[in-house]
Order: structure tokens, then sequence, then C-alpha cells
């Protein structure tokens, strides 16, 4: 997909940079374009009883592909010196990419001159058959019968997160049988409280957590998922990365796969992956 972004030809360069990062996050070495505009969260918090704000850094760094306004390529810094091949033009830091600045990608290493176009990622709002002319979800929309294309709808979160799990949204500080929540066994004022399930007294990256950006102990996208990849718990050559990211695997296990449809299909492809439980992921922060 070449004609369509960047091909760096290195998977880190995507987001981080080791020098001249985003100075507009509070982020480790942020190399993209962040979005400076709101979202429409929650607009009704009673309905959860706890505030819900604004997404923070630790999901804004998702969010600055998945909200499908920024450039997948949007990158700050180019890998080789300087910020660009030619050193002459830089990036912006919020909101529209320079597109003069990513066409000075040339070292394309599967022969194009650069991309043609710089796709966003999509906005998960479908409008016809063919949608979002001009981002992936031009040609990666909702099962294609026969296709082997895959559905990015499902990754394009948009700017409306009303329709997903909430974010920003402030974990609750009193634990009482009514209050339906588990309390996180370490917390650290000022930066997270976790499910420490090993006792190691670190956050490991198959443990849970709340990030306390300045509001207190605040759900974000980080709080479940690793975009490193978390190990299933597999042994040896076995260990094989959760679906999804996920810090824990919420079900799907040897044996269980699923099609576009979500019907479990086979074991294709989940071969030594080794599930926590059905609804595992949830049940670590809700009693139900």
């Amino acid at each position: 997909m070449d004609p369509y972004r960047n091909q760096y030809g290195a998977i880190c360069i995507y987001c981080h940079t080791p020098h001249g990062a985003n100075s507009q996050i509070s982020a480790p070495l942020w190399n993209r374009t962040i979005r400076s505009g709101g979202y429409d969260i929650y607009d009704k918090p009673t309905t959860l009883m706890r505030t819900v704000s604004q997404p923070g850094p630790t999901s804004l760094t998702c969010l600055s592909c998945h909200d499908g306004t920024i450039a997948i390529d949007s990158v700050l810094n180019m890998p080789g010196p300087g910020r660009s091949p030619t050193g002459g033009l830089s990036n912006s830091e919020l909101d529209t990419p320079n597109t003069a600045f990513l066409d000075d990608w040339t070292n394309n290493t599967f022969g194009y001159f650069g991309a043609t176009e710089h796709f966003q990622m999509g906005d998960g709002v479908a409008t016809g058959t063919w949608r979002n002319s001009s981002k992936c979800t031009l040609c990666h929309f909702e099962d294609i019968e026969g296709s082997a294309i895959d559905d990015f709808n499902i990754f394009t979160m948009g700017t409306d997160l009303r329709d997903d799990h909430p974010v920003g949204v402030l974990y609750p500080d009193i634990y009482t049988p009514a209050a339906d929540f588990n309390e996180p066994n370490v917390k650290l004022p000022g930066n997270m409280a976790f499910f420490d399930t090993n006792g190691n007294n670190r956050a490991d990256p198959d443990e849970i957590r709340m990030y306390d950006s300045g509001e207190g102990y605040e759900v974000e996208c980080a709080s479940c998922h690793d975009p490193h990849g978390v190990p299933s718990g597999g042994s040896g050559t076995n260990t094989r990365f959760s679906p999804s990211f996920l810090r824990v695997n919420n079900g799907i296990g040897m044996g269980m796969d699923y099609d576009n449809d979500g019907n479990i299909s086979s074991s294709e492809g989940v071969d030594g992956i080794i599930s926590n439980g059905p609804s595992s992921l949830c049940l670590t922060c809700h009693t139900k």
C-alpha cells in the first residue's frame, strides 16, 4: 500500500523518536502529529457515577492514529539524520500534517518514489458502500463478501467516543460491596494505580492500570492495551501474543477463533494462545 503512506522500513519510527519528539504531549519520545481538538465523550456521567473528562496522554497517543484524523505516516522525524532526507522541512506537531514534509520521503524500499497520498485510517462512520475516500477505510470497510481485505472499522474510533469504552473516566476511590469495582493494590499518586498480580510492585505489561495525569486515577486506552504486545502465557516456543494487544486475554484461546461475523470458526491462528477466561479483562476492575 505504498502509494498511500510512506514506508519507513522501521516499525518503531511510526510512534517514537530518540530526539526532537512532540513537545505538545507528555508521552515517551512521541514522534507523531497529534490532534489538539477535543472529543465527544459521555455527556451523562451519572450513568457511570464517575466524572468523565477529555482523554489523557495515554489515550491521545493511541488516538493520534485511531481517531482517523491524522495520516498514519505523519511522523516528526524520519529515519536517518535530521527531520527528513533533505533536512529542509519539518512536520506539524498538531492537527494538520505538512504534506510537503511527508512528500520529502523518497527512500521507499518497494519501488515507489514516496507516497502519492497520505491516508488517515478512517473515522468509523459509514457513508455508503464506498466510504471515507482518501482514508484506509476506502477499501477496508465492513465484511466484503468473498474478500480477504481486512475490515478496519473496528479499529477506527473517530472523534465521537460515546460508542466506545470510556476513556478519561475517573476510577472509583471508595470500595464497598455496592461499588462494583475492585481496588488496585498498588497506587502511585501522580503516576498510576495498578493491579499487581505477581506482587513485584511493578506495573508489568500484563497488568491493568489507571493513569493519573493530574485529575486522579483514570481509565485510558493504555489501561487495557499495550501497543508493544503482551505474551499470552504459553511456555517456550508456544508463547503467543494476545489478540488486540490486550493486557489480559479476554477469552480467546486455543480452539477459539472468530470470523468477520463474530462466530467461532476454528482454532486456526490461535494455537499457543492461552486464554485467561471469558470476561477476565473486564472482571479485573468490575465486580459482577
